[in-house]
């Protein structure tokens, strides 16, 4: 027995120029080892070629390795002579019996995307088009492969659309197939394995690579060489391939198409219009009337960077309308086809013909006589001697590799009418991978900290990544920086419109990220995780779990600091407590059981109640009004403002302190005029409204204990008030101080004690009083007393003294001394002398000289009277006294009354309203100053319209104006 199969069969009388099939190997040795006996296989568009070959040997222990990675074509002859080739890769390789003199092999050939089914991968792209992603792909193939570069071309001249830049793709643990398709069905895009020379001339015609085709439009389908097919009932005296058989079939299918999905950009449900497929069904039922729908909910719109810098297409509606037109047209695609049988042997997936004699297809018009060929399953075998041929049935029925064909050579095609849109079949939760949640690292630029967009969303780095995959993007993926996605949502427990809960995930920190709708395209931060060091969290940087795990809450870290912000709930059992805290200052408000910061599950206790503290600046501020009280209000059953104790002690006091005035009143003293302003007062402690909680009616503070108030500094108090400060006691009011008790009042003093007298003593130095501009009143029902311990009695006046006491009198003045009586004059003395008249000079102090001095001011010739509804504010300055004053123009364009102790100059300014600014400046006005005190009045500056008078009535509205101005 040769060792050459084809010397065997040469020997037999068949020679390779009367073989049906041939077989080459691109391994050159097995070209002479090998005979092909039979192929079966199947070639579809939109999922590729595989076939089985059965293979003939008179080697029975060729080394199955050496199949496998090896190119190799099969060339069939045709009906017109020509060799009709297919080829492809070995990928799989078995053994079958051998008798001794012939053995038999099975080898599976398949297009070299095969091989894509070898890799899975995980890995992102970052602003690419399906176009770009599958160059990308195909080209490091090419580069990583010899085998696929050698056994595969791309072929993009079948793409007319342009395809829109995604902002974000991730295969995720696919196969490199299985991620592709999927990208080229979610576009519409068919694949196809086509030969480069389809016709070779010999068969020893080198191989050369397929052509991977992606295809978008009817247009790019090609006619076959032959361009039409006979339609003939098969018979083994025709010489010419024919179609023998043709079957149509119809299958009902949804008639209509609806597709919808979330646009986060317009905050709604974007949606396509309902498409109804035009084919029509059925003969008996309305294809509207079916009412088939097939309606989506896919996947969110993605939504790229906000001011376009990743230049992504826009997502919007037309998306929808094309994908909702593609699965219409696969509905449409599936409702009718054919099945034909046939012994073309050159027939090709993706290429059309036209069927002719055709008893019923010659009847339509010829577009419709044009079939598309969308898939084949085909065998041959070849025509070897008839001892051979038992031998290999033997062989076969011994290896259970099983033939049911009767017939040498046949096909069964799949086609449709050439008019008919092809496209793949795409089910949006179907032709993806399984997304899972899992983690990623959030990353950002270099120096930054938190790394968000207007939205808060952050880029993320998966950590499946690796930078060998993405070096066709200077290792945007894997970079470890805000190259490595696009921007990523967050989810967050409350988003409203400007209100909510903000966290934004820092740069380094692990996240959890999850997929919308399941899809692996639109990841989201769903959470995050603590491991390994990344402790939980450490409030008040101390502690650990689980000894702290009764505290709950949330800790920030200052960016590029230590320091800290916290609200921290302790749940503690006797230790209940909230704080919020900032570090800064360690600036706290701490509410419930004190304790102190918690590294075991319990603390000691630093009080109850609560705290709010710093080690820096603080202020409490309440636009209407404050209550500061320590009366209680047990399990806050009652409203915040409730100020009833105090107000009722108040007014207690308020009740006493009017008896007492009364009194003073009726004793020919000033009453106290604290009584209005302290019922204003207690006015406004009540509600507006008694349906409504109490509330003041206007900003007022009221401090209030059932007990003792005590103020304390080691420094000073000041109280100031533009009105009254009003003193009221049930008991004593004392003052003491270590150095001075100085008083100063504008208007007067007035004391009254009504009972047990007033004293005045001073324990070193003397007692000085002074009338400087009047005079002084010395009234007594009883004795005056004016007596010196140890020294002598002076009464001194520059003009008399008058002395005078039961009818009589002593005038002392510049004429002399003056003695009136009606009675006796007695003089008692030791020695009396009269001598010479002499003049007594007398030194009298130095009274100082003062007044107060006022202006007002009328602008009615400036302003229209009807603007000062508008309530037009003025400013005068007094740059002599370092004082600034601001009011209202009244509704006569009037100033009140201006006070000073000198004629000083001052400026005006109109602010207007508050949204105006300043309109006018007078300067250095000093019109019509009036001297309260000595009744002069100056004027010498401009005459701006002013009222003046000159009479008592003048007086009293000025002393009026005085008195509501203050000091």
């Amino acid at each position: 027995m040769p060792k050459h199969i084809h010397l065997l069969l040469e020997q037999l009388g068949l020679n390779r120029q009367h073989r049906a099939l041939h077989l080459q190997f691109s391994h050159l040795p097995l070209n002479h080892q090998v005979l092909i006996q039979r192929v079966d296989g199947q070639h579809q568009i939109n999922q590729g070629l595989q076939a089985e070959l059965i293979c003939l040997s008179t080697q029975a222990n060729l080394a199955l390795k050496q199949f496998i990675g090896c190119q190799v074509a099969v060339d069939q002859v045709t009906d017109r002579g020509e060799l009709f080739r297919t080829s492809g890769i070995i990928t799989a390789a078995s053994q079958g019996h051998s008798d001794g003199a012939l053995s038999l092999y099975k080898l599976t050939m398949q297009d070299a995307t095969a091989l894509w089914h070898k890799r899975r991968n995980s890995r992102v792209f970052m602003n690419k088009s399906v176009r770009e992603i599958s160059e990308i792909l195909f080209s490091e193939w090419q580069s990583r492969s010899a085998l696929f570069a050698a056994s595969l071309s791309l072929d993009l001249t079948g793409l007319n659309r342009d395809y829109d830049v995604r902002p974000f793709v991730m295969q995720s643990n696919e196969s490199d197939y299985d991620f592709l398709t999927r990208l080229w069905r979610s576009e519409g895009i068919n694949w196809l394995i086509d030969e480069k020379h389809s016709i070779v001339p010999v068969s020893a015609t080198e191989i050369q690579p397929q052509n991977l085709r992606l295809i978008d439009h009817s247009q790019a389908f090609s006619a076959l060489k032959r361009r039409s097919i006979r339609f003939h009932r098969s018979h083994a005296t025709e010489q010419f391939d024919t179609l023998t058989s043709l079957i149509a079939v119809r299958q009902l299918n949804s008639n209509s198409t609806h597709t919808q999905r979330w646009q986060a950009q317009h905050l709604a449900q974007d949606q396509s219009q309902s498409l109804l497929n035009t084919h029509q069904q059925s003969s008996v039922q309305d294809t509207a009337s079916l009412n088939l729908e097939d309606a989506w909910n896919i996947s969110p719109a993605w939504t790229g960077d906000l001011n376009a810098e990743d230049q992504v297409t826009a997502s919007g509606t037309a998306q929808l309308e094309r994908l909702n037109q593609q699965l219409n047209h696969y509905h449409a695609l599936q409702s009718k086809y054919f099945k034909a049988s046939s012994s073309v042997r050159d027939a090709q997936v993706g290429y059309w013909f036209e069927l002719k004699q055709h008893a019923e297809i010659d009847q339509h018009p010829v577009h419709e006589r044009e079939f598309l060929i969308l898939g084949k399953r085909f065998y041959n075998q070849n025509n070897l001697p008839k001892d051979i041929l038992l031998q290999l049935d033997s062989l076969l029925g011994q290896s259970d590799w099983q033939i049911s064909e009767e017939e040498r050579q046949a096909n069964e095609l799949y086609i449709v009418r050439r008019d008919i849109p092809v496209v793949p079949e795409y089910q949006p939760f179907v032709h993806r991978p399984a997304a899972y949640p899992q983690r990623a690292r959030v990353v950002g630029p270099e120096g930054e900290t938190i790394h968000v967009d207007a939205w808060g969303r952050v880029k993320i780095r998966f950590l499946f990544t690796r930078s060998d995959d993405h070096q066709h993007d200077a290792g945007a993926g894997s970079n470890d920086n805000d190259s490595d996605s696009a921007w990523i949502d967050v989810l967050t427990p409350w988003a409203g419109e400007g209100y909510g809960v903000r966290l934004h995930p820092r740069v380094g920190e692990m996240v959890v990220i999850d997929f919308f709708e399941g899809d692996i395209d639109r990841p989201f931060v769903m959470g995050r995780i603590h491991e390994a060091e990344r402790h939980p969290v450490m409030f008040d940087a101390k502690g650990q779990l689980p000894a702290t795990r009764k505290l709950s809450g949330i800790r920030s870290q200052e960016v590029e600091g230590e320091g800290f912000n916290q609200l921290r709930f302790d749940d503690t059992t006797d230790q209940i407590s909230a704080q919020l805290h900032s570090s800064h200052g360690v600036s706290q408000l701490n509410l419930g059981n004190l304790s102190y910061s918690k590294e075991t599950e319990s603390s000691e206790g630093r009080g109850e109640g609560f705290e709010l503290r710093t080690d820096q600046w603080g202020a409490v501020r309440a636009g209407q009004g404050l209550l500061i009280s320590t009366y209680s209000q047990d399990t806050a059953a009652g409203n915040h403002l409730d100020a009833k104790p105090a107000k009722n002690q108040m007014e207690s006091n308020l009740n006493n302190t009017k008896v007492l005035s009364d009194m003073a009143e009726a004793q020919q003293t000033d009453p106290l005029e604290l009584f209005n302003s302290l019922k204003q007062f207690l006015n406004q402690l009540e509600a507006e409204d008694a349906s409504k909680a109490t509330a003041f009616k206007q900003a007022v503070m009221l401090l209030t204990a059932p007990h003792s108030i005590a103020l304390s500094t080691n420094e000073n108090i000041h109280l100031s008030a533009d009105q009254q400060i009003n003193y009221s006691a049930g008991g004593n009011i004392h003052l003491s101080t270590q150095q001075s008790l100085i008083a100063h009042a504008q208007h007067k003093i007035s004391l009254f004690a009504a009972q047990n007298g007033a004293r005045l003593y001073a324990g070193k130095g003397k007692i000085e009083i002074q009338a400087q501009d009047d005079a002084i009143e010395a009234i007594a029902r009883k004795v005056i007393k004016l007596i010196s311990t140890e020294d002598k009695i002076e009464i001194t006046s520059p003009k008399e003294i008058l002395l005078t006491a039961g009818g009589s009198q002593i005038k002392i003045n510049s004429s002399g001394v003056c003695v009136t009586t009606g009675g006796k004059f007695e003089c008692k003395a030791g020695q009396h002398l009269f001598e010479g008249g002499a003049r007594v000079n007398s030194q009298l102090p130095k009274m100082p000289k003062n007044g107060t001095f006022s202006r007002r001011f009328d602008f009615s010739d400036i302003f229209n009277l009807e603007n000062l509804k508008d309530q037009i504010k003025f400013k005068i300055i007094n740059k002599t006294k370092n004082f600034e004053y601001i009011g209202v123009l009244d509704e006569m364009a009037r100033t009140p009354r201006i006070f000073s102790d000198s004629s000083d100059n001052i400026e005006i300014q109109f602010i207007g309203n508050i949204d105006d600014k300043s309109i006018m400046s007078i300067k250095e006005l000093n019109e019509d100053i009036y001297n309260y005190d000595t009744g002069d009045s100056v004027d010498d500056g401009i005459n701006i319209h002013s009222e003046e008078k000159s009479d008592d009535e003048y007086k009293d509205n000025l002393k009026d104006d005085f008195n509501k101005f203050g000091a």
